[in-house]
């Protein structure tokens, strides 16, 4: 199924004409608008998570777990919900474009309309297991006593350089398949 889509796609570039290459600046556009959101999404995350840190001074240490519990179980959803808004725009932008798009029978249209809907579901998929990861990573240092502070900030980087790497190999998986 892949190596079709691929050469669907391939085909389309090849016989679309001079005016519709002129469409892939809207293409760009709307992705490098993306991208920005993401990073204006992420940013106001972390401005949110300093203001959080703020309110944790003079709690006790249950608070300050519940609170984070708490706090970390909310952004999770908010992720989520915004992940969720921009599929829901991207797949928007694809099927205008591929409604556009003559060069493509409506067999190939559909096969990559559910080729995109699966990528995501993978997505979806691959960090749910990675959220799920971090919550008990984060139970078992924090129920963990014999650790002092530099050890569990040590333990955390060292998950989190971990998953960096998983990330980019999934990435690039991802890419090899579209």
């Amino acid at each position: 199924m892949g190596r079709r889509i691929v050469c669907a796609v391939i085909g389309a570039l090849l016989v679309m004409p001079a005016a519709a290459w002129a469409k892939g600046g809207a293409a760009r556009g709307f992705h490098q608008q993306q991208r920005s959101e993401g990073q204006q999404y992420r940013q106001g995350q972390k401005q949110e998570n300093r203001n959080f840190r703020s309110t944790l001074q003079g709690k006790t240490p249950e608070e300050q777990k519940a609170a984070i519990q708490q706090h970390r179980g909310q952004q999770s959803q908010e992720n989520q919900a915004f992940r969720q808004q921009q599929h829901r725009e991207n797949v928007n932008f694809l099927k205008q474009r591929l409604a556009n798009n003559t060069a493509l029978t409506d067999a190939q249209k559909e096969e990559l309309m559910s080729a995109f809907a699966d990528q995501y579901q993978e997505n979806v998929a691959y960090r749910d297991k990675q959220h799920s990861e971090n919550v008990a990573l984060f139970e078992s240092i924090a129920n963990d006593p014999s650790l002092t502070q530099e050890q569990k900030k040590a333990a955390i980087q060292a998950h989190f350089q971990g998953q960096r790497s998983e990330n980019t190999q999934h990435r690039q998986e991802q890419r090899s398949e579209r």
